[in-house]
């Protein structure tokens, strides 16, 4: 075989192995499985049923609280809480991220720019901003 037909005859080569372990021509004669079958119903692990069912509790949607804020936590204050306290979607000296928020709609809901919140917070990611995080907002969101 001359030289220049060598990597063809390679890539013929592969090309055949890779279509008969694809094909499962390994040679296994696993006689278990039948054709057509994924699964044997009678193999497969099932839950075991209540002996009776349990209570039902209904929650007041009244008295749903949300969670305090995840992260790192201002040693220096008496609750270890934040150093400006604010509730979780209003503009203070911090602003706490709840569900929805975005750069731009924090930065609208406190009265500056989008602009001047990425300023005062320099590596924020708008893409891994999480319920409870905290942002500072310039001017004190006045």
């Amino acid at each position: 075989m001359t030289p220049r037909y060598r990597p063809f005859a390679l890539g013929i080569a592969l090309s055949l192995a890779a279509l008969v372990a694809a094909c499962g021509g390994g040679g296994d004669n696993d006689d278990t499985s039948r054709p057509g079958n994924l699964t044997d119903p009678r193999d497969v692990p099932t839950a075991t049923p209540w002996t009776s069912a349990p209570e039902v509790v209904i929650l007041d949607p009244n008295n749903i609280q949300p969670l305090p804020p995840v992260g790192p936590q201002d040693p220096g204050t008496p609750d270890g809480g934040e150093a400006t306290p604010g509730l979780p979607g209003e503009c203070g000296e911090t602003y706490t991220v709840v569900s929805g928020d975005t750069p731009s709609g924090i930065a609208e809901k406190c009265g500056i720019t989008t602009d001047e919140l990425l300023d005062a917070n320099p590596g924020l990611d708008p893409a891994a901003m999480h319920v409870g995080d905290v942002v500072n907002i310039p001017g004190g969101g006045e």
